[in-house]
């Protein structure tokens, strides 16, 4: 997967998982008991991104042709607290 290079200055520098953690814990003390979000089926390296961090495919996708291409997305889910 090509990055840009604004986005490669920051790749394996360890501020995604920090971003993350982050999130997660402050929808977990908004009491959110789960979190969802959509990510690129092709997109290998955020998919193990995300699941590193404990997020789980959850069987849902959808075909998204915003922008006149047809891109396969895939769910994602994880727990709260």
């Amino acid at each position: 997967m090509y990055l840009t290079g604004q986005v490669r200055a920051y790749a394996d520098t360890g501020i995604g998982k920090q971003l993350m953690a982050a999130a997660l814990t402050t929808l977990g003390q908004a009491d959110y008991a789960q979190a969802v979000l959509w990510v690129l089926e092709d997109n290998e390296r955020a998919r193990r991104f995300y699941e590193a961090a404990g997020w789980r495919p959850d069987g849902a996708a959808v075909v998204d042709t915003t922008g006149g291409a047809a891109l396969n997305k895939l769910s994602y889910g994880h727990r709260l607290g």
